[in-house]
């Protein structure tokens, strides 16, 4: 039978030995060892033996000792006696696991060794404890795993870049979102569920990153492309498009990364043919914008599916790209933001446009990231709510007020049965920055598309305005 020998002495001794009396005397059998009686309970379980001796005594511990203690806990209050006791219990076996408590700069060379010795710091361990009741620190549970902060539960303030997300539009590499403590109660992580403020995320994973999210975490609003990645990526492919356009796609992603709260912006050139043109924008060149120029021949889909493992936060496309099915499919697959440019240039955008539909009511994220992007640019939003029914969305329209109040952005509602809305931008002489739901129907194929009743798939062809394509949760298996 395995045992588990105690040697206890000291006031922290005395409550960890009535802890486990009191709770966990039957989970082992316990072989304890002290110098004072008042250890020893009145009633003793049956899972029990007590011994009361000089414990730095070698020859009364060899008298107790055998072969079937495998955890050994020196629970003393005066650490030269753990240090002898040590030596004695080391003498017998060299492989059985003690655990004590001891300060650093007491170990002995043996000790630093001894893969089989756990020493608890208490020093460290109250100053944790002081830590985690510090305002804004994340709670990282030290009593299993590693303790080394790869688990930890972080709370989601009001107006937090994660608040009104969907779980599964959160890139998250090298860590998960496994769970969500909303007003007592544990959410499993699934895709659709929607994080909320004052929910508490229970996230595991590299402590390091975890570090970063849990700051992504506690960000106040208006830190797009967060939490989705850290940088911007310009894809222009000289064999598409003509020397205006390409310059244009740089001039708007130049303005984006002047705006926006990104990283960096990477400039890629795919099939290279127009020299002067290359020579022009390598030279906008920065600390912040990195021009790299593919020789290789690959096409866009074979470009971005090798740059997949990098931090995509924004990719920026034009229209001759995003016309291309296949490449439609490759960015959708990636669920990562797309903006394709248009005729209008973003600096001259004044609105955000938004189109309502049944199926963006668990769209939430759309949302957030319409307000945080119209928050970053100065711009008003304005939200188009169409039904030939006159059965408008009202309660998805109290979801976007909210988020107004929050942003602190105008909102303006257009509600109408009359006219459909891609009618309505492309009558409008209001520079728009448009918001569109990037759906599985969007990367399938587009003959017809406008006989589709698919407003958003409609809303795609639409190469007058800017667009941001926001990617949406998609389901395992998807």
């Amino acid at each position: 039978m395995k045992k588990t020998l105690v040697i206890a002495q000291g006031d922290i001794a005395k409550i960890f030995l009535d802890s486990i009396l009191d709770k966990y005397f039957s989970n082992d059998y316990y072989i304890v060892i002290s110098k004072d009686m008042c250890f020893i309970p009145e009633k003793i379980p049956s899972s029990f033996e007590f011994h009361t001796f000089d414990y730095t005594s070698a020859f009364r511990i060899s008298q107790v000792y055998n072969e079937e203690i495998y955890n050994i806990f020196l629970v003393l209050d005066d650490e030269s006696e753990i240090l002898a006791t040590y030596e004695i219990l080391r003498e017998l076996n060299k492989k059985t696991r003690i655990v004590t408590s001891l300060a650093l700069e007491k170990y002995t060379q043996a000790m630093k060794d001894d893969k089989n010795l756990i020493v608890l710091n208490q020093r460290q361990i109250i100053a944790n404890k002081f830590i985690e009741r510090l305002p804004n620190v994340p709670l990282i549970p030290r009593s299993f795993g590693l303790g080394q902060g790869e688990i930890m539960e972080v709370g989601v303030p009001s107006g937090s870049i994660f608040a009104y997300r969907h779980i599964g539009s959160i890139q998250q590499r090298k860590w998960r979102i496994v769970g969500v403590y909303r007003r007592g109660e544990l959410l499993l992580s699934s895709h659709s569920v929607v994080i909320r403020p004052n929910d508490s995320l229970l996230i595991v994973g590299d402590p390091k990153i975890l570090n970063d999210v849990y700051m992504q975490i506690k960000s106040d609003i208006g830190q797009f492309p967060a939490p989705f990645g850290r940088d911007i990526f310009l894809y222009v492919d000289m064999s598409l498009s003509n020397e205006h356009r390409i310059y244009n796609d740089v001039q708007n992603a130049l303005f984006l990364n002047e705006k926006l709260k990104n990283n960096k912006l990477f400039i890629h050139i795919l099939k290279p043919s127009n020299f002067d043109l290359l020579d022009k924008i390598k030279a906008l060149e920065s600390k912040n914008v990195e021009v790299w120029v593919d020789y290789t021949n690959a096409n866009f889909r074979e470009k971005i599916a090798k740059d997949s493992q990098k931090r995509f936060g924004l990719v920026i496309i034009n229209q001759d790209i995003f016309a291309l099915r296949r490449n439609r499919r490759a960015l959708f697959e990636l669920s990562i933001p797309v903006l394709k440019t248009g005729w209008e240039h973003i600096d001259e955008c004044k609105k955000s446009f938004v189109v309502l539909s049944e199926n963006m009511a668990n769209t939430e994220n759309v949302a957030s990231v319409v307000f945080d992007i119209s928050k970053q640019l100065n711009l008003e939003v304005d939200v188009y709510d169409y039904d030939t029914d006159g059965s408008y969305h009202n309660e998805i329209m109290q979801s976007y007020e909210e988020l107004s109040r929050i942003y602190e952005r105008k909102l303006n509602t257009i509600q109408t049965d009359s006219k459909n809305p891609i009618s309505y931008i492309q009558d409008s002489f209001t520079p728009y920055l448009c918001f569109v739901p990037f759906e599985r129907n969007i990367a399938k194929t587009k003959t017809f598309a406008f006989t589709s009743t698919d407003v958003h798939k409609i809303a795609s062809m639409n190469n007058k305005n800017p667009q941001i394509f926001i990617p949406l949760p998609q389901k395992q298996g998807s």
